[in-house]
């Protein structure tokens, strides 16, 4: 019954999505922009982007089904999932700053071909060797995500000087995009492991040679517009010793920097914990929808490709919204978190052991993958209503590390085999983050409302001048 839930809906959803992209482009009031040199720009990106996010997106079907098929239990697979989560926080704190200092695009490639070795790990069974790789992944992700980002922009802005309004346009493209090679991922990987029987290691080691173009065609086709200076400073260094420590301390100050402006701005902080929260909750689920759904047979690619057209329907859904009526994004997102609330707490019902509904939890995550699909642009949009789109985005990365070290250790104490209702327990706690997440959205959607009726004051005073004069 859960096999034919998963296909029929995974093909309903799809085609309602489809039919609502044609919706977003007939309401949608941004023209098309049709700069020769601006799309030639955007292919040399989406290009690598695509290629690369494809990669990243065949590890992730059958990741706990792989742990799993080695014989490892559900605490040992946890701290594995802990140690990818835990080095991706590292890196991200520090990300911006190594970035800018050794070059976007050279931090790229070394992080794209350290991606592709981490892949290449988990053919070995051995359980140190599957955490050195999950380590080895999450810190290249970290980096190389933040790296093609930050290339992209100064690139845009810089070298080839259009309007920094357009850089939006790229990055909704490359939002849609990156759902279509998540289905793309999960359909091959569905193929690949059900249909022709092969390991929940093949997926992985398909990414290879798939990251490996990436970084081929980057090193071809993108020119380094990143700081060059720190990285020459350590090769030509005859101390290195006094380099390293010069570079620890820049990266203190920076961090420090990061933390002060975070501080300084009630309206940051407030949106840092609504981040912090909600992304803390994705990071668990992204471990617990396999040992949900995993022993009641169903196929985990196609299941995976559901979460993803349930995420693209989402945010077609949200822009359709914003599209025909002026409301204010906080009022949105107060609709996103009491969905994502209330599909949650659906999982915490029908997840106990012996009681367990697996369709209904099944329904229950692509509610909540269709509201993750609505959070995302619905952030942005606050942060443009807020004016903290310009805020360095490495300060917002701060709220992730407390929040997601509680879900870290949340995830190997209360997920083991030796507690039962463990699973219940973690959804219950995500179930909090969410409501905790949903008051500060509620509380911050004053600032916002205050801050627009500002703003039409302001124009109604230019337009009343302009009639004066």
């Amino acid at each position: 019954m859960l096999i034919a839930t998963v296909f029929v809906t995974f093909f309903a959803i799809s085609a309602g999505t489809g039919l609502l992209q044609f919706v977003l482009k007939a309401v949608s009031k941004k023209k098309t922009n049709t700069n020769p040199q601006f799309l030639t720009f955007q292919k040399v990106y989406f290009f690598v982007y695509y290629l690369v996010i494809f990669g990243d997106w065949l590890n992730a079907p059958y990741l706990y089904k792989l742990y799993s098929h080695y014989g490892f239990i559900e605490d040992q697979i946890a701290i594995i999932y802990v140690c990818g989560f835990a080095s991706a926080l590292a890196f991200g704190t520090a990300s911006n700053y190594i970035v800018q200092t050794y070059g976007r695009c050279r931090i790229f490639i070394i992080a794209t071909l350290a991606y592709a070795v981490a892949c290449l790990m988990k053919l070995s069974p051995d359980y140190t060797i599957l955490i050195v790789g999950r380590l080895l992944s999450g810190a290249a992700t970290s980096l190389l995500f933040c790296a093609q980002e930050q290339w992209y922009i100064n690139t845009h802005v810089q070298t080839h000087d259009f309007p920094v309004d357009w850089i939006e346009i790229t990055f909704v493209r490359t939002s849609k995009g990156n759902c279509l090679c998540a289905v793309l991922a999960g359909i091959i990987a569905y193929l690949l492991c059900e249909v022709f029987a092969f390991s929940p290691v093949v997926p992985s080691l398909l990414s290879v040679p798939v990251l490996l173009l990436s970084a081929i065609f980057a090193a071809k086709n993108w020119k380094e517009n990143g700081s060059k200076k720190g990285f020459q400073s350590v090769v030509n260094s005859n101390t290195p010793e006094s380099i390293v420590r010069m570079e620890k301390r820049k990266i203190f100050k920076a961090c420090c920097q990061q933390l002060r402006t975070i501080f300084e701005n009630k309206n940051l902080f407030q949106v840092g914990c609504i981040q912090a929260l909600f992304e803390s909750v994705l990071c668990l689920f992204v471990f617990l929808w396999t040992p949900v759904l995993d022993h009641h047979g169903p196929p985990l690619g196609i299941v995976f490709a559901s979460f993803m057209v349930s995420h693209l329907l989402g945010g077609t859904i949200y822009r359709i919204i914003i599209n025909l009526n002026k409301i204010l994004s906080c009022y949105m997102m107060v609709g996103i978190l009491v969905s994502a609330g209330g599909a949650v707490l659906i999982c915490v019902l029908t997840t106990h052991p012996s009681k367990e509904f697996p369709i209904i939890s099944f329904c229950a995550f692509l509610v909540f993958e269709l509201a993750s699909g609505m959070y995302f642009p619905a952030m942005m949009d606050i942060k443009k209503e807020l004016n903290l789109d310009k805020v360095e985005c490495a300060a917002v990365t701060w709220f992730r590390v407390p929040l997601n070290l509680i879900a870290c250790t949340g995830l190997i104490f209360l997920h083991s085999v030796d507690n039962a209702t463990g699973t219940k327990n973690l959804f219950a706690c995500c179930f909090v983050a969410v409501i905790t997440a949903l008051l500060i959205v509620i509380r911050l959607s004053r600032s916002a409302k205050n801050m627009r009726k500002t703003t039409n004051d302001n124009d109604d005073e230019v337009i009343l001048m302009r009639g004066f004069s």
